[in-house]
């Protein structure tokens, strides 16, 4: 059989396409279970992609993306681009090594890329009055007013502040459990075109935590108390050092008896003591990067 049909990669990457643009879609015309549908929508594309090649992976991002066009416009299709296409793919593949999966430039993806949107979005932005703060400003108070509050009923100057960074963070968790679930899936069925990486051996490329220096300098020269752009760029460049000590927490938990316990206590406070515990759990990332040896590459959990 020819066509799409008679291969498997093209296959892959139709049913990937057409189930993502279902999922964005679905999230974007405000239907039942929107919410979790849009954060799923990287589904797809992963398992497209560690199943079949990032080739097959990048014709589904592209289908979905014309879809997208065709049923809803310009701006669904650019909000599916930034937030999960261009950067699951870029993921995919640069995880890929010579037969196995190494997901260390893939993590310093998840604060490259908001980073780079981030700085983006400010340069598109700055004509405006206030820039991308008063976008972000109106935006807010716009939601605010279709849920029937006003302005002054919420802190909208302490939500303006973190939101850009906090798009940036759950579109990272949104990329990296849906490639974990993906790659899990596709292992157990024996699709996967990669053994599973011991995630909690994952370590950054040594250059990535002195940009984080780079970008909290940026932040002290340029920025400041009050600017947004710096302030959400620094705090996505630190996203990934959190990760990074959020998996070796993992690590070094394996094997301890009550280790189920010990990791609910840990994410409990995690949840509880949110800044506080964030920054211990990120300067003990920068710890893992930097005060221990890195294990040989290509195990599996």
């Amino acid at each position: 059989m020819g066509g799409v049909l008679g291969n498997p990669r093209w296959l892959a990457a139709t049913a990937g396409g057409l189930v993502a643009a279902v999922l964005s879609l679905w999230a974007m015309r405000g239907l039942p279970l929107g919410f979790a549908a849009f954060w799923l929508t990287p589904l797809p594309l992963f398992a497209t992609g560690l199943g079949f090649g990032p080739g097959a992976m990048a014709g589904a991002a592209g289908l979905a993306a014309v879809l997208h066009v065709a049923l809803a416009g310009m701006l669904p299709m650019a909000v599916f681009l930034v937030a999960f296409a261009i950067p699951a793919v870029l993921i995919v593949a640069t995880g890929f090594r010579q037969g196995r999966i190494d997901p260390g430039l893939p993590l310093a993806i998840l604060g490259l890329w908001p980073a780079v949107v981030i700085l983006g979005c400010a340069i598109g932005f700055s004509g405006l009055p206030g820039g991308l703060e008063g976008a972000m400003r109106g935006a807010v108070e716009q939601g605010l007013r279709r849920m029937g509050s006003s302005a002054a009923q919420m802190p909208v100057d302490q939500l303006v502040q973190v939101m850009a960074a906090a798009l940036g963070f759950w579109a990272a968790v949104s990329l990296s459990v849906n490639g974990a679930a993906a790659q899990s899936a596709l292992a157990r069925s024996g699709w996967a075109l990669a053994p599973t990486p011991r995630w909690s051996e994952v370590r950054l490329p040594g250059w990535y935590p002195p940009l984080t220096g780079a970008g909290a300098a940026g932040w002290l020269v340029f920025g400041g108390d009050g600017d947004v752009v710096a302030l959400s760029v620094l705090l996505v460049l630190l996203l990934p050092v959190f990760l990074q000590g959020i998996a070796a927490v993992h690590r070094r938990s394996a094997g301890r008896p009550g280790r189920n316990f010990m990791l609910g206590v840990f994410y409990t406070g995690l949840v509880i003591l949110s800044v506080p515990a964030a920054i211990a759990v990120t300067a003990f990332g920068f710890y893992e990067q930097w005060g221990r040896r890195s294990s040989p590459p290509g195990g599996t959990t």
